[in-house]
């Protein structure tokens, strides 16, 4: 494991992600085995009283389906954005959890919310535009997988589903890019820096072209010092047999 480290590979890469992961299945799980109905703990917009669902919303799914996409998606969003931002996972991590479910408790409908799109997009979108503000040749990699992988997501922030909670995606999305905006200047872990010709071990020698030719420097009527193109070893001939310097 020492040998992975100096690539950001550490025992602790999985663990709040997979922390994450064992409670959401911990939940659905009593929930199913119990027939318990735990969507009432969701988030209720403008309800004071179901204030805790801020906190709770991303632990309670409606079906196998749903909690299956929501914990693999996060897990590796999650295991990414620790890899690639080791200082600043755990503020990104909270916030991502957080300020979407209380941006949702004010935009959204006056229906339960549950599930945990909401931490995912904010996730997925501070992967992404982490990327794009930065122009980080590297993040921007992970942009592109961002798209890969969840292009579809830009169709959660629309309301084009009355089951889906488009405003908890939206919500997230936002928070993502607030984020990636607001931490910007922070870097990434080492491995993913850009290069710089500082970091370079590479001796200027090395760069120069071998066939780089040396000027030759002669008089030219009493001034000494100028530059003469250099010689060349056959001189250009047309078809006739005369050169440019006949012509001229």
């Amino acid at each position: 494991m020492s040998d992975l480290s100096k690539y950001g590979i550490h025992k602790g890469l999985f663990l709040w992600p997979g922390i994450w992961v064992c409670l959401a299945w911990l939940v659905f799980g009593i929930e199913l085995a119990f027939d318990f109905d735990w969507g009432k703990y969701g988030v209720l917009p403008g309800d004071i009283q179901h204030w805790y669902g801020v906190l709770t919303l991303p632990w309670l799914h409606g079906d196998i389906n749903h909690i299956v996409s929501n914990t693999i998606s996060l897990f590796f969003v999650g295991s990414l954005v620790r890899y690639s931002f080791p200082k600043l996972f755990d503020k990104i991590w909270l916030l991502s959890w957080i300020i979407p479910g209380i941006a949702l408790w004010f935009i959204g409908r006056p229906n339960y919310h549950i599930g945990a799109s909401a931490w995912l997009y904010a996730l997925v979108s501070f992967v992404f535009f982490s990327g794009i503000i930065r122009m980080h040749t590297r993040l921007l990699a992970q942009s592109m997988l961002m798209v890969f992988l969840y292009g579809s997501f830009v169709w959660g922030v629309l309301p084009h589903d009355p089951t889906i909670s488009y405003e908890g995606h939206l919500s997230g999305a936002i928070v993502g890019l607030v984020l990636a905006f607001y931490y910007r200047k922070i870097d990434p872990i080492e491995t993913l820096k850009n290069p710089t010709y500082e970091d370079s071990e590479v001796a200027w020698e090395d760069w120069k072209d071998p066939k780089d030719q040396t000027l030759i420097f002669e008089d030219v009527k009493g001034v000494s010092g100028t530059a003469l193109p250099p010689r060349l070893g056959r001189q250009f001939l047309y078809e006739d047999g005369s050169s440019p310097d006949q012509l001229a």
